[in-house]
């Protein structure tokens, strides 16, 4: 049926057809001569008559490169290829050729589609996308200015501060396991949050689990859940575990270094194809979730007892962070004693200062327990405190900087006003050199010449011991 209708129809009435097409469509000599073009074709090129010009020239003038005719003669079979003309527009041109008697090449069609219109919109598509991206962070900027108006562990001026505030930035949107290693008190789980809020996660859940508050016996359960009837004294419905509770979002696992032996392999499994198993549950479950561990051991230690798998410490310290103590970065000891005064402050309703010696006491203080022992103490003077101005009578009896104080008070009663000076100054040299190993770092912690320091030690009869520490001779 379709063939005698094809015979029927004559070459004139097919040509009409062709041209109908919006495509353009060419029929080449396989010398290169144009012998015939559809309407499309010269709406298309807009450059005058093409029957008759030579489709090799024309690429040579620059009007369009490649020319498809060229490559089915080249290469003697279909090809299709995108085409480039002299307006720049993209084509996506296909040919194909029509043999003589003899098998050899006679005509060449070629078919074009125009791209640029689709190009156009890809490249304004990845614009808007980019600006998406542009305004997803400047309102999760927004909303971390606005939550550290309440809370916010890393206010300061040192260096190790800034470090840390643009390391969070740097690896939110790396959406990779992160190591977080330091001291009790320094802040880890308030750089956990802080990366969270700065990541693509944001809107969805932060777990935290404190591997060391959870009995062993039911971390696995915390951790992956438990189907009904699991186990006994089990939930009657089941319990969901925090890594499905945590899905799309961050889980925190606090204390990885005291997670049990015997949960490693699972949590390790997890790690590395997002899958686990509830207990008493054969199913497999997946779960989208970002995981940062913390800990203020030192986990190849561990490795080395036995009690910290090696494949998993790796897995885990694909980007590791350490928060150094509060000691080490002296410069932000007094912005978080301002900071933690005006938030207790408010939250009291009172209108408390620091004298000048209450601040310059605490910044000399080693805060043992870094950021977290700073923070409690602060509320407990603003609570405590009845006067306007908080001085160094008011810390509590039981905190050491207070001890020493009383100390040094009963000595003065001992001594007289010069010794008892240089008791003080003794002390200082000996508690600041063995924190900075240096006596350029002591002159310049201390505010003093390197050459003050040489001679005070020589009047105290200090040295350095082999244990590179500060004693008397």
């Amino acid at each position: 049926m379709t063939a005698r209708i094809l015979q029927q129809l004559n070459g004139q009435m097919l040509l009409k057809i062709i041209n109908t097409l919006k495509d353009p469509i060419w029929i080449n000599e396989k010398n290169g001569n144009v012998l015939w073009v559809n309407q499309a074709a010269y709406d298309y090129f807009s450059i005058g008559e093409l029957v008759g010009k030579n489709v090799f020239e024309m690429e040579k003038q620059g009007l369009f490169s490649p020319s498809i005719a060229r490559l089915v003669i080249e290469q003697k079979q279909f090809v299709s290829t995108t085409q480039i003309t002299q307006n720049n527009d993209h084509v996506l041109v296909s040919g194909d050729y029509i043999q003589d008697e003899n098998g050899e090449i006679q005509y060449i069609v070629t078919h074009g589609r125009q791209l640029s219109p689709a190009i156009n919109q890809t490249k304004e598509l990845e614009k808007i996308e980019s600006i998406l991206q542009l305004y997803k962070q400047q309102i999760r900027q927004l909303i971390l200015q606005k939550n550290q108006q309440d809370e916010d562990f890393y206010v300061g001026k040192s260096k190790a501060a800034h470090y840390i505030s643009e390391w969070a930035q740097k690896i939110a949107d790396i959406d990779t396991t992160i190591l977080l290693t330091g001291e009790t008190g320094v802040g880890k789980t308030a750089f956990a949050y802080r990366i969270h809020q700065l990541s693509s996660r944001n809107n969805k859940p932060f777990i935290h689990l404190d591997c060391s508050a959870i009995p062993e016996s039911l971390i696995e359960s915390e951790l992956f859940g438990y189907k009904k009837g699991a186990f006994t004294g089990a939930n009657a419905n089941g319990k969901i575990g925090l890594i499905a509770t945590a899905d799309q979002g961050t889980l925190l696992l606090d204390e990885i270094g005291e997670i049990p032996l015997h949960l490693q392999s699972k949590l390790l499994q997890f790690l590395q194809n997002k899958t686990y198993r509830m207990i008493g549950d054969n199913k497999v479950q997946q779960a989208d979730v970002r995981i940062i561990a913390a800990t203020n051991v030192n986990l190849m230690e561990r490795v080395k007892e036995g009690t910290f798998r090696k494949d998993l410490f790796y897995r885990l310290n694909v980007v590791p962070m350490n928060i150094a103590p509060l000691r080490e970065r002296k410069e932000d000891i007094i912005p978080l004693l301002n900071f933690y005064l005006s938030k207790f402050n408010k939250k009291y309703g009172r209108q408390h200062t620091l004298s000048k010696n209450l601040m310059d006491a605490l910044y000399n203080y080693r805060w043992e327990g870094n950021i977290r022992e700073l923070e409690n103490l602060m509320e407990r003077l603003v609570i405590t405190s009845d006067g306007p101005k908080i001085d160094i009578n008011n810390l509590p009896s039981d905190f050491p900087l207070q001890q020493s104080q009383q100390i040094l008070l009963q000595n003065l009663e001992e001594v007289s006003l010069p010794i008892y000076l240089d008791q003080i100054e003794k002390s200082i040299l000996i508690k600041t050199y063995n924190e900075t190993n240096s006596t350029w770092k002591t002159a310049k912690q201390l505010g003093v010449s390197q050459s003050y320091i040489i001679r005070r030690l020589k009047k105290y009869n200090l040295k350095i011991s082999d244990a590179k520490e500060l004693v008397e001779e």
